[in-house]
């Protein structure tokens, strides 16, 4: 089967495509996530047809409807298959099997939605003025091939500064229920704030899902990894894998500034980390905080965690004699460590975003 070459809409008609949608098996994941591994450029079209599939799948059909909806695909594709030459709508257009195959995309979404509605209406009383209307956005792609970094500003305000290299796919307008983009390559975030409408960004597998905050997305196709790396507020990672049973965002990890997450592509696993520099989150005005003078330990440890946002987990039973005379408002956040650790005769790991202290007693 040559998927390689397949548009939304073959995957969207690809029986085993729509398997692996509706009901995933470890055969069937493994051989998807295989396949946009080698093909990294079908990711967009792999999502869309995903969610063209959910949305016929959540129509709640009857079973008169469900075989409505299936005598229609059997239509659909003994036609194809019966098709010899190519049919001429116009002398200079041909209807090709893909134009086909996405014309029976709307045909079975036209007619499983009628099916429906005619089921519907005969138990329904609506008012002549409530007729619903559900308007499509239109998608738009940025693409940055400049040496420069693009700056997009999206529809709710919100600003993107898109790398080089890299490229975004937005709806011109937001829905009222949520905000989503999808981006390959890398790009800082400033998200508006906005408690009603979370925003998500689709990386590679990876989702990162934010109320308002600012971030940095690494998704390049050719890196095995991507990384999610938190400059203020709380952002929430996990991976892109619907699941009927568990919401899959259960099965991520929460970051707060100065913490990242890598996304394992191939293993489909989460790690969290400190990013390489952490920043100060005091204003200057307390900067005066860090500089200590016969200080208990206990004290200076929760200045630094403080200062960067960073949990410092240590003894306090073990340090509760130690006291500190230093100056730390120069130094990064690792030297600084450094120099502490090197006066209590002390070590420090970083674990799942923490800092951990080993220290003996004074």
């Amino acid at each position: 089967m040559n998927y390689y070459q397949y548009t939304a809409e073959d995957f969207a008609a690809d029986d085993y495509f729509k398997e692996w949608v509706c009901s995933p098996t470890a055969e069937s994941e493994t051989f998807w996530r295989n396949f946009l591994r080698d093909y990294p450029e079908r990711y967009y079209h792999v999502e869309e047809a995903k969610r063209l599939v959910r949305g016929l799948q959540h129509l709640n059909l009857t079973p008169d409807a469900a075989k409505s909806v299936h005598h229609i695909w059997w239509r659909i594709e003994n036609t194809i298959n019966g098709l010899e030459t190519p049919i001429m709508a116009h002398p200079s257009h041909r209807w090709t099997p893909r134009l086909w195959l996405a014309a029976a995309i709307v045909i079975v979404g036209l007619g499983a939605g009628w099916v429906w509605w005619s089921s519907y209406d005969e138990h329904r009383t609506v008012s002549p003025l409530a007729t619903p209307y559900v308007a499509v956005p239109e998608w738009v792609e940025a693409v940055n091939g400049a040496d420069k970094t693009m700056l997009i500003q999206l529809s709710d305000g919100s600003i993107v500064q898109l790398e080089k290299n890299s490229r975004l796919k937005y709806p011109t307008e937001f829905s009222k229920i949520k905000r989503e983009v999808y981006l390959v390559g890398g790009a800082f975030f400033d998200v508006q704030k906005n408690p009603n409408r979370p925003f998500l960004v689709f990386a590679n597998g990876l989702v990162t899902r934010v109320l308002g905050t600012s971030f940095h997305v690494k998704a390049y196709q050719k890196d095995p990894n991507v990384t999610v790396a938190v400059k203020t507020g709380r952002v929430s990672v996990y991976a892109d894998r619907p699941h009927p049973q568990q919401d899959p965002e259960v099965a991520g990890v929460v970051l707060t500034p100065n913490q990242k997450a890598v996304f394992h592509r191939e293993e489909a696993t989460i790690s969290k980390l400190l990013v390489e520099a952490p920043a100060l989150q005091l204003p200057p005005a307390e900067m005066a905080h860090l500089i200590f003078e016969a200080a208990p330990a206990k004290k200076v440890f929760e200045a630094l965690e403080k200062a960067y946002g960073v949990e410092v987990l240590f003894d306090e039973e073990i340090i509760k004699n130690c006291t500190l005379t230093i100056n730390l408002t120069d130094e990064n956040l690792y030297q600084k460590l450094e120099v502490i650790c090197k006066v209590l005769d002390a070590s420090y790991k970083l674990i799942d975003g923490q800092i951990i202290i080993y220290s003996k007693e004074c």
